[in-house]
């Protein structure tokens, strides 16, 4: 496998995959390298190659396409789909709110391909998203898929927020552990930035794991 397939992160919420080569290409640890992943085509970073111990532990994994190495024209392409992402963003917000969806719009990104964007929210409630995704795919002339952390968040209420007496409370969950965690689905504004940055952790402590 060495050479031929990767282990390859991507994407705002730190996904990562197994990624094959049509042929070897030898990549550094943290390259920039183009991906056809479930989403798209879109840019990744190399994490390392993958061995047969790394199927074994991600054995219901889609092996994606690793296309080529981050091109120069690749480059100037991601600077566009940056802000892309973010007028995508700003409007996604604007639209929810005319919408009065139970939602905080949190991040969007375009990839690479130009042609689909993933829009990352956090639903406080029950709400129909269909007008939010037509309307912005309509407008921005793009595939438009919603990355829901609400259903990231609610596995993680079941074992607790991690703190000291947490998950202790009412059948397991947040419960009522004094932090501000809670179960109501939604955040202040610092702890919603304390539950994205412990989120980030834990995604960074899979990787390692697979290292």
């Amino acid at each position: 496998m060495n050479d031929v397939e990767y282990l390859v992160s991507y994407g705002l919420a730190g996904d990562f995959g197994r990624f094959r080569a049509p042929r070897p290409l030898p990549c550094r640890r943290g390259a920039r390298v183009v991906v056809r992943s479930h989403r798209g085509v879109e840019v990744g970073s190399v994490l390392r190659p993958a061995t047969p111990r790394h199927a074994a532990f991600l054995p219901n994994t889609t092996v994606g396409q690793l296309l080529r190495g981050l091109t120069p024209d690749d480059e100037r392409t991601l600077d566009a789909t940056r802000e892309r992402g973010r007028r995508l963003c700003e409007r996604a917000a604007a639209l929810a709110d005319e919408l009065a969806l139970p939602l905080a719009v949190l991040d969007a990104e375009v990839l690479l391909d130009g042609e689909h964007a993933a829009l990352h929210l956090l639903r406080a409630g029950d709400g129909d998203v269909r007008p939010l995704v037509s309307g912005l795919s309509r407008e921005f002339g793009l595939h438009v898929q919603i990355a829901d952390l609400a259903h990231v968040k609610e596995e993680d209420e079941q074992h607790g927020c991690g703190r000291e007496n947490c998950g202790r409370e009412g059948g397991g969950g947040c419960g009522s552990c004094g932090t501000g965690c809670g179960s109501c689905g939604t955040k202040a504004a610092p702890d919603m930035t304390a539950y994205f940055a412990q989120l980030r952790e834990q995604m960074e402590s899979r990787r390692v794991g697979l290292l």
